[in-house]
């Protein structure tokens, strides 16, 4: 027999008194530990008893409130409360010190008391499969019992019959003696006869009678060495169910050591990879200054180079205006400038030597000087300024891990295809935004021709259409 699983929500609670069942034998135990509490022969039953005398639903002890208790009978062996039947269906109360015996078996006889919690120990249950299999065990020696003992009650219940026959035609022929007087000594014979077949089917029913003791006295041996063969069985079992439990606490810390070692590892490894993410985060930065102050100075030097022009232009211009004051001679014509060499030492007069035009000379030299610098600006910023995705300047220029640089829209709509960078293909582990170089561009803009201003607002109004369906999505 094996008790089934208990609810641990009724954990011990000294100095509380719950129904216990003790077998007379003092060999078992049976705590119920709730208010409805279910025995029988199935495995959904609180406590399960597994004998073939016993029903799948036998009986249910119930609480009615104040240490009230009553049993139900709904089996088809009866319940018995002090030697007498349950109802079926019906409710008998108990009583500490009431004998209650679950089935015709005797063996299962307990005797109702209440107890400590405290004194509860909760037996751990066996395998379903080992269940059947005693189950199997003891439906099987059963109906092997049952069958002797049904061929020999055949036996003697047919020789009681022919007995009861024999007697009857004895009393017939007693009553033709009577009333056939001048045939008395054949019914004599006759008579004679059947008391002796009455006398050796006496002596055979005794016989039978004798066997039928003898075999009930055998099988109830062999049930008892059968009984007693399960619970050795039974108590093996339960000795394994409690070392395999040993053994799963053993691995169950074992598991545990493993786990807190697989956590420090990885705790370790957690730390060495941020700290070298860290290191290359400062590298990053480290480059970044160094680019930003790279191209600071191709800034000074661009400024500085357009501050020269700007100061040559202006030489040229005052030359010229100095020149166009000084000029002796005015042609009608409002496109020449004379200019005439005389020679001093001799006092000569003035000769005409060349004519030059010099009309827009000034104009040509600005305009020259301008185009020249805004060459030179767009040649850097198609070289160093410029995303290889969409070939337009950055628009918030965002610089990776492997220091190359791209629009923040263009490497993002990359790396939803593949991680990594379109230039050197190193995996993308970070993306910074690089203000430097936005208000680099931005400030250059603002310099350049009217066509590129516009060109650069149309740019930026597109990512911002296109950012803000994805935001809508």
């Amino acid at each position: 027999m094996e008790r089934a699983k208990r609810s641990t929500a009724n954990e011990a609670e000294p100095g509380i008194l719950e129904p216990l069942l003790t077998r007379v034998d003092q060999q078992e135990l049976i705590y119920i530990d709730k208010n409805e509490f279910r025995i029988g022969r199935a495995k959904d039953n609180d406590e399960i008893i597994l004998d073939v005398t016993i029903s799948r639903r036998h009986c249910v002890f119930r609480c009615e409130g104040q240490g009230d208790w009553t049993v139900k009978d709904f089996s088809s062996s009866s319940t018995f409360v002090n030697g007498v039947a349950v109802q079926p269906g019906g409710a008998q109360r108990v009583n500490p010190g009431d004998i209650v015996q679950f089935g015709c078996n005797e063996m299962y006889k307990y005797v109702f008391s209440f107890a400590g919690r405290g004194h509860c120990v909760k037996k751990p249950r066996l395998d379903e499969k080992v269940l059947d299999t005693m189950l199997t065990k003891q439906r099987t020696f059963a109906e092997s019992q049952e069958c002797q003992r049904k061929e020999l009650k055949d036996r003697l219940e047919i020789k009681h019959k022919e007995q009861a026959m024999l007697r009857q035609q004895l009393e017939e022929l007693m009553m033709q003696q009577v009333a056939a007087m001048d045939d008395k000594e054949n019914l004599m014979r006759q008579i004679t006869v059947l008391e002796g077949k009455i006398e050796a089917g006496n002596a055979q029913e005794q016989n039978l009678q004798s066997m039928y003791t003898e075999l009930l006295w055998k099988l109830e041996n062999e049930r008892l060495q059968f009984e007693l063969r399960i619970n050795e069985e039974k108590q093996k079992w339960q000795e394994a169910l409690e070392m395999s439990k040993q053994e799963k606490e053993m691995v169950e810390v074992n598991m545990k050591e493993q786990m807190e070692s697989w956590r420090e590892q990885q705790q370790a490894e957690w730390r060495s990879m941020m700290e070298s993410k860290v290191n290359a985060e400062k590298t990053i930065q480290a480059q970044l200054l160094n680019e930003k102050n790279r191209l600071e100075e191709k800034l000074k030097e661009t400024q500085k180079a357009l501050k020269e022009q700007e100061a040559k232009a202006k030489t040229s211009q005052a030359i010229l205006h100095a020149n166009a004051a000084a000029e002796s001679t005015v042609s009608p014509s409002n496109n020449c400038i004379y200019v005439e060499l005389v020679d001093v030492n001799q006092g000569s007069e003035f000769h005409v030597l060349d004519t030059i035009d010099l009309t827009g000379f000034g104009q040509n030299i600005e305009t020259n000087t301008k185009e020249g610098v805004f060459e030179k600006v767009s040649g850097i910023m198609d070289e160093q300024l410029t995303c290889i995705i969409c070939s337009e300047l950055f628009v918030k220029a965002t610089t990776l891990n492997c220091t190359h640089t791209f629009c923040h829209h263009c490497i993002n709509m990359w790396c939803r295809k593949r991680r990594e960078c379109p230039v050197c293909r190193k995996p993308v582990m970070s993306m910074n935004r690089s203000l430097v170089l936005d208000n680099f561009i931005e400030s250059m803009i603002e310099n350049l021709p009217t066509e590129l201003q516009n060109r650069r607002k149309e740019i930026l109004q597109e990512r911002k259409v296109t950012e803000t369906k994805k935001k809508r999505r």
